[in-house]
């Protein structure tokens, strides 16, 4: 754990943190992806889909795989970081509720699945989400959430994606030496697809 200016810490998730606020991060990370799963973030269905991966080896959202940031002991951001060339899962061998299995079915064949077969081709890590709560942003906290992240990582390579439209996170992203790599067109939970560029931190 680091302890960081105006009570904010950053540390890996544990089982113990609070799934409710986390996946309601993970879910505002991509408002084209998740939203195709649930609309509602606080949907107990989804909350409860985010907790099972936390407690499943081998999956993306495992917490060995989560960074949160928290303002006294509270998540207030997270970061997801993989690492390349090895094969994960979304929500494979997890018991997926009737109410979002077509949702899933959509953003796995739309999303997950390109996204963790193109990860067996990298080197180093990915960074599959990065969120920071909508009332802190601009206040230095994903500059702090993404100095944990290099401060684990920064000695590979670093991927991210990103939509194209989001030029506050370009920007905070290029602060850090991430360098636009290629645009691409990405899953948008519709028929129209999504500009999107790759980035990528080498060391």
């Amino acid at each position: 754990m680091k302890t960081l200016k105006n009570d904010l810490t950053c540390e890996f998730a544990t089982h113990e943190d609070d799934v409710k606020r986390i996946a309601g991060y993970l879910h505002l990370t991509d408002p084209y992806i998740y939203p195709t799963i649930c609309k509602n973030c606080e949907d107990p269905d989804f909350v409860s889909l985010i907790g099972s991966c936390m407690k499943s080896a081998g999956n993306l959202y495992h917490t060995d795989h989560l960074i949160t940031v928290k303002k006294a002991g509270v998540p207030v951001g997270i970061a997801c970081v993989i690492p390349c060339g090895k094969t994960f899962v979304f929500s494979e061998g997890l018991t997926v509720p009737a109410a979002i299995q077509s949702g899933i079915e959509l953003a796995e064949k739309g999303y997950f699945q390109p996204l963790l077969e193109e990860n067996l081709d990298f080197e180093g890590y990915n960074v599959v989400n990065f969120c920071v709560d909508a009332n802190l942003r601009g206040q230095g906290v994903g500059s702090l959430l993404m100095s944990f992240l290099l401060e684990q990582y920064g000695r590979s390579p670093i991927h991210l994606d990103v939509v194209a439209s989001n030029t506050a996170a370009i920007g905070l992203y290029k602060k850090f030496g991430f360098v636009i790599q290629k645009e691409y067109e990405g899953f948008s939970g519709s028929d129209q697809l999504l500009p999107c560029y790759h980035m990528l931190r080498k060391v």
